[in-house]
């Protein structure tokens, strides 16, 4: 017979709102050539010669459940359908020993294969049993849901994964963490201390993208974090109150199985931390920053993706937000959020006015050469050039108007053709770059 005092406890925590037992198994009762009782749900894909009565050593009383898969690719092993409320967060808990490495998930319903984003793994590695705490959130309501042991890797050399006593109840004390504390790390590899946990935390929507957006709740280093998730849908400068699950996922730390607990209202973005691009690393992940003075090396790859320099370090412009066509040697002031993927450090501006022509100072006196407008004949007139250059005119929005090759003999371009406004001209010569402001009334 099972410990007495678990029973009693179930059927206490089962009659109350906060802690209420939605599941329960303690792997007692198998029909034969099939699963235990409770088990086997829609979305299991385990077979039942690989779910095994465990008598040699259960947890109590006389069974417990082992699960066999010495495979690299998970397996499912699920409940039944059971209800599920939208925003409530559930803690799994079970006892296990062995060898394999096992995390949770839910089935949205019994009909059709939607799942939620797994939790992290967990691995285990003993002979000795010992009880395991999991936390996941329910991100959508359903009347037959079912939640997941997803399993992988268990060593038959130790008995392979055995498991027993598992509950399923509502979880009420889910801690508050500010983004701060999720992101600051001392560990080389980069992940959160809070890798796997279900935590509450707060901010304000600094970026929105087709996938999820940025939130952020001060200014500074370890102050962002990326949010996965396209159903919540707020708006840029929010101030929300999240749930979610920490994840790490492909070095990239991200909030997922995300739930809107509260949205305040709009209010004023956090002003960018102006940084360089040799700043740009982990304690810049996902903030909202800003590049002054930065030289396009390399136009748009295939991937939509183009280089910026600045003092011999390199950093890519990527178009998960926003897509911006550079020209080629200019110099710009970027803002946008410092994000990570495909093992690359990237800035991913937001909108058209997120780049701008770097204006910060007219280098043509500095380098001898002079380009003035004349507005009687609509010329450029170019004084001291010594050699062949390259010289683009662009516009405030960082488009191309036009662009020559020119010669020392060169003094003269017509421009009779620009529209009045504010142009940059981009002059390089010898890979010396002059740049100059002009007005054309």
């Amino acid at each position: 017979m099972k410990k007495l005092i678990i029973t009693i406890l179930a059927l206490m925590t089962g009659l109350t709102m906060f802690g209420q037992v939605v599941f329960q198994s303690d792997f007692e009762t198998w029909t034969d050539g099939s699963y235990p009782d409770g088990w086997g749900g829609s979305g299991t894909n385990i077979g039942v010669s690989n779910v095994v009565k465990y008598t040699s050593d259960p947890y109590d009383g006389n069974n417990s459940c082992q699960i066999i898969n010495n495979t690299t690719s998970h397996k499912r092993f699920t409940t039944e359908s059971v209800a599920i409320e939208n925003g409530t967060a559930y803690k799994i808990e079970f006892y296990a020993k062995g060898k394999g490495d096992i995390r949770i998930g839910i089935k949205r319903t019994a009909t059709i294969a939607s799942y939620m984003t797994y939790s992290p793994y967990t691995s285990i590695n003993s002979d000795s049993w010992a009880l395991y705490s999991l936390t996941i959130i329910a991100d959508t309501t359903s009347t037959d849901a079912s939640f997941i042991l997803s399993v992988k890797e268990t060593d038959p050399s130790m008995e392979d994964l055995i498991i027993d006593n598992v509950t399923i109840s509502i979880s009420t004390d889910i801690e508050e963490v500010s983004i701060y504390d999720i992101q600051y790390t001392t560990d080389a590899s980069g992940d959160s201390p809070y890798n796997g946990q279900t935590i509450k935390t707060r901010g304000v929507v600094t970026a929105v993208s087709n996938a999820g957006f940025w939130l952020q709740d001060g200014k500074g280093a370890w102050n962002g974090i990326y949010v996965y998730n396209n159903t919540i849908l707020p708006s840029l400068g929010d101030s929300i109150l999240i749930s979610a699950t920490v994840s790490e996922y492909f070095d990239l730390t991200e909030l997922t199985n995300v739930n809107l607990l509260e949205n305040f209202g709009n209010t004023t973005l956090p002003a960018p931390e102006i940084v360089n691009i040799a700043d740009v690393g982990e304690s810049y992940e996902g903030v909202l920053c800003k590049l002054v003075d930065v030289q396009c090396t390399a136009l748009p790859d295939q991937y939509n993706m183009w280089q910026i320099t600045q003092s011999g370090n390199n950093l890519y412009v990527d178009d998960d937000i926003y897509f911006f066509t550079p020209t080629m040697n200019t110099h710009y002031d970027i803002t946008g959020i410092i994000h990570y993927s495909f093992s690359e450090w990237k800035i991913l501006p937001r909108n058209a006015s997120d780049v701008t022509i770097h204006t910060g100072i007219n280098t043509d006196e500095a380098n001898n050469i002079t380009i003035n407008y004349d507005v009687n004949s609509k010329n450029l007139i170019i004084k001291g050039l010594q050699n062949n250059a390259n010289l683009n005119i662009i516009n405030i929005l960082g488009q191309n108007m036009a662009s020559y090759s020119i010669t020392p003999n060169t003094n003269r371009i017509d421009v009779a053709n620009l529209n009045s406004g504010i142009y940059i001209i981009n002059l390089n010569s010898n890979n010396t770059i002059t740049t100059k402001k002009i007005l054309i009334p």
